[in-house]
């Protein structure tokens, strides 16, 4: 069974087909672990070649989807020395997530992405389940910022 990903018109995916020298991947970050009884579930797994896993793909992720304000925003004041995980998913994946994206005050259920901590600086994104499944398909190039 093929999903709907494989039916979208992405145009030059395999390529930079943005132009003008703009990146044809966005990083997502998230925030894992941290101290005491303020610690997050480390979902986002990177192995030692920077190939991205996730657990529990029926559970819905938290990513911040910005320049890193929001991760950042997150470490300074509710989870210290917790670990900010990054990786890459094509721009196109971008571009479709901030499309189908809804706030989430007044979202019931739905596959829809839902917009989170909109009092706090940068862009946190809660994905469902399918989207959890393709962050994890089309992920590339994972890192770690360990934390304090």
């Amino acid at each position: 069974m093929q999903h709907f990903l494989q039916h979208i018109p992405c145009g030059n995916v395999g390529g930079n087909g943005y132009g003008n020298g703009v990146s044809d991947t966005v990083t997502y970050r998230r925030v894992q672990g941290g101290q005491g009884n303020r610690t997050s579930q480390e979902r986002v797994v990177i192995d030692s070649d920077g190939n991205v896993s996730i657990t529990n793909h029926n559970r819905n992720l938290n990513v911040s989807i910005d320049n890193g304000e929001h991760s950042q925003y997150y470490i300074n004041n509710n989870r210290l020395g917790a670990d900010i995980v990054e990786f890459d998913v094509p721009r196109w994946f971008d571009d479709m997530v901030n499309e189908n994206l809804v706030p989430q005050a007044g979202a019931r259920g739905g596959c829809n992405p839902k917009l989170t901590d909109v009092t706090t600086p940068g862009k946190c994104v809660e994905f469902p389940a399918p989207w959890v499944e393709w962050i994890e398909e089309y992920a590339t190039n994972g890192r770690i910022i360990r934390g304090s």
